[in-house]
């Protein structure tokens, strides 16, 4: 008997009702895109501040030019100078929005009435860590558009910097907010974006099986030397922008690394997901409620592919509901955090409760170009290192007390030149050792080229500390050098020496340390963003 396919022995009727339902639903599915107006205005130059951990600017693609002041026929649509104009709606349905942008020049996609993005005849954006975007100061211009905007976006210079495991650790639901404001007379959208971060190993240590390169759990790697090539990590975010004062965030991460306690390989979590409440159009305060990266230090690094000890050792991201203040010049946020364990750092004394607290605050001022400055400082009120084991797997496992942890961060940035320096410490010894828990860094780079097509190499010195001197368990160390060039829009390369010495792993510290442990490693990287 043949098998049986879709449609061998429908009826001629059938055949038309299919038709029409596959027809009705496309015609509805084009219909849900169009909106009947929308407004879009963009801050002017002079309101446009981005920083390491702040992205204040536009964010767009660039395809091709427009000179200002020539007339250009793009099928049945004309630019002038900036502004293009459509000459008919399209099906009944018409939009009109207004773009102002920094750039001198704007793209337009002849296909669709739809504005593409800023390009630049004069200056090019910047980039003062990778995927930053700090757009050049030039006149505003205004292009006014008719067609059909789509409820679903991708944005990858709005992706990139959301998904980014080494920068802007602690208040990127700032740039959601920066990114909703564009829009004037608003109508919902979701945006969506994805990061592979792919990693090639190369190693040797000098003890047998002690392998202390942070970036891979102790447990991966045996013998005198290590090879490792992996999607190291994949994360996607939905961002939808509901209202003018309602947004929300969701996250999702797979990590290709052991999951502890039995060592299955890889994971798939929702690691984020929050909302927020703000417009910045209208006050610089905003409130969010859910689950995050905690407001608390900087947490980022000048280098490409490795984070710092500093990440390793205080990084935090708990459920909670968070006030913060953001302007200029000025971002600060204040949480209260739900009690129990957090990922990595975070706990409290008990669960069920509000019981955890968390401030930040950060100040900058000036740019790159004639130099710029961030100094900033965090306070957290419960931290893992109250407990009176060593260890990160029992969720029930409290302290008597809170032992917190104060942060004081900064960096200055002059033209190719970028220095950065962190310091955290805990504010009572971790039972375990007997010592307080500190880590620091000490960062530099070198920028031979930025805007698009960057180039950097880095410097990163960082260490943890939680022994007393001369203990096994002593110290954590890293030095790294590195370089990044970014190859395209959604894609850069990375090469690093990366030195590890002392091996303190967290579980068993006061067991199995040894302090003359030292790893050299190379690790290429390459990150691809949609």
């Amino acid at each position: 008997m043949p098998a049986f396919r879709p449609g061998r022995h429908v009826t001629p009727l059938t055949h038309h009702v299919q038709r029409y339902v596959v027809i009705w639903i496309g015609v509805c599915a084009f219909g849900f895109t169009a909106t009947a107006q929308e407004t879009w205005t963009l801050p002017s130059p002079k309101d446009i501040r981005s920083d390491a951990a702040n992205l204040d600017a536009p964010l767009w693609s660039s395809p091709e030019v427009v000179p200002p002041g020539r007339e250009m026929v793009l099928g049945n649509e004309t630019v002038i100078g900036s502004q293009l104009n459509a000459s008919a709606p399209t099906d009944g349905v018409q939009e009109s929005s207004v773009f102002q942008s920094p750039a001198p020049d704007m793209v337009i996609e002849s296909d669709a009435s739809e504005i593409i993005g800023p390009a630049f005849d004069g200056p090019s954006p910047v980039f003062d860590v990778p995927g930053n975007v700090v757009y050049p100061q030039s006149p505003t211009t205004s292009v006014i558009m008719q067609g059909r905007r789509p409820w679903l976006n991708l944005d990858t210079d709005f992706s990139d910097p959301l998904l980014d495991f080494q920068n802007r650790q602690t208040d990127k639901e700032q740039m959601i907010l920066r990114h909703a404001c564009h829009r004037d007379a608003f109508t919902p959208a979701v945006y969506v974006g994805g990061q592979a971060r792919l990693s090639l190993l190369a190693a040797t240590t000098n003890t047998t099986d002690k392998f202390p390169y942070l970036g891979r759990f102790p447990t991966d790697f045996s013998g005198d030397s290590a090879t490792d090539a992996r999607l190291l990590q994949a994360n996607g975010h939905v961002t939808a922008h509901v209202t003018p004062m309602a947004h929300v965030y969701g996250e999702w991460l797979f990590s290709d690394v052991f999951t502890f306690p039995d060592h299955r390989q890889g994971s798939l979590q929702v690691r984020q997901a929050y909302a927020v409440f703000g417009d910045f159009r209208q006050s610089p305060w905003y409130l969010y409620l859910g689950k995050k990266n905690i407001g608390f230090g900087d947490l980022g690094t000048l280098s490409p592919f490795t984070q710092s000890v500093v990440w390793h050792y205080f990084s935090a991201l708990a459920e909670g509901v968070g006030l913060g203040y953001c302007d200029d010049r000025w971002h600060v946020t204040l949480a209260a955090i739900n009690g129990g364990r957090g990922i990595r750092v975070a706990d409290s004394t008990s669960r069920g409760k509000l019981n955890n607290f968390a401030a930040n605050v950060r100040f900058r001022h000036g740019d790159i170009e004639l130099g710029r400055i961030q100094l900033g400082s965090g306070f957290l009120l419960g931290t893992i290192y109250d407990g009176f084991t060593a260890e990160h797997l029992d969720a029930n496992q409290f302290g008597d007390d809170n032992n917190s942890a104060w942060n004081l961060f900064g960096q200055f940035e002059f033209m190719a030149v970028t220095l950065a320096g962190e310091w955290v410490s805990t504010t009572e010894a971790w039972p375990v050792t007997g010592s307080m828990v500190q880590a620091y860094r000490l960062e530099a780079a070198y920028w031979p080229q930025r805007g698009p097509g960057f180039s950097v190499w880095s410097f990163s010195y960082s260490d943890g500390d939680q022994g007393g001197p001369g203990t096994e368990f002593e110290f954590n160390r890293q030095l790294v050098l590195g370089y990044q060039k970014q190859l395209s829009h959604h894609m850069r390369v990375s090469a690093e020496y990366v030195r590890s010495t002392g091996f303190a792993p967290l579980i068993d510290i006061t067991t199995v340390s040894d302090r003359d442990v030292a790893q050299d490693s190379l690790v290429l990287g390459a990150t691809i963003v949609l």
